[in-house]
């Protein structure tokens, strides 16, 4: 199995200020975890989080931002969120990532959430700059697998109602996804960290690459 740094600066970047004296926190650890339907990212996240030896929180960005709309009083259900104006969405999405940014000064942060989200019209970016520079995260790893491979999982998931796509579409979701997650690198000091979770024995393999790259947080917050 392949896996690979898409994007690198270098690693100094990542753990910007590394002396650290006995009285001073660390520097916020976050590792954002992305992928398409089918890629297997629930179970990979699942089962890394039972071997890691960071003790991370589990943090979905649309529950923190449903969260907060609904502290406001601006939504009571989830489906409300779409319809409130992209102003609003913005301001819901700067919220969660100061929230993010709260957790993570107390212990490391896996942040479940999509780099880019399919509609009607068009991709849309998951994070605008602004909200990607708040988080700042160390990490964004894209899970990933073949076209056929997820869409295979997707025919045999029937619990789950999903849209119906070719492979020539689910391929260039994921090369948008890799687009997506450079661009969030410029605007932080993340590495882009690709992890393939193929049928041939390639789960064991997959999640072994995120306990390592979560395991590093553990100097972070000895």
């Amino acid at each position: 199995m392949q896996s690979d740094f898409l994007f690198a600066k270098p690693f100094k970047a990542v753990f910007p200020y590394p002396t650290r004296t006995p009285w001073v926190r660390a520097m916020p650890f976050v590792v954002m975890i992305t992928g398409i339907p089918g890629v297997g990212k629930s179970t990979i996240t699942r089962l890394a989080l039972k071997r890691t030896r960071a003790k991370f929180r589990l943090v979905n960005f649309g529950d923190l931002m449903f969260e907060e709309a609904v502290k406001a009083g601006l939504v009571k259900h989830r489906d409300e969120m779409r319809k409130l104006d992209p102003k609003t969405q913005r301001e819901l999405q700067l919220k969660a990532a100061q929230k993010i940014v709260e957790i993570a000064r107390e212990e490391p942060v896996l942040l479940d959430t999509h780099a880019t989200i399919k509609t009607p019209v068009g991709y849309l970016l998951g994070f605008p700059r602004e909200v990607i520079e708040v988080i700042n995260p160390n990490f964004i790893v894209i899970i990933e697998a073949t076209p056929s491979e997820i869409l295979g999982r997707r025919l045999r998931d029937l619990k789950r109602d999903r849209d119906v796509e070719t492979e020539e579409q689910i391929e260039r979701h994921q090369d948008l996804n890799r687009a997506a997650a450079i661009s969030y690198a410029m605007h932080s000091n993340a590495l882009v960290k690709i992890i393939e979770n193929h049928e041939d024995k390639g789960l064991e393999e997959a999640v072994n690459e995120l306990v390592q790259v979560l395991d590093l947080a553990v100097s972070e917050y000895d």
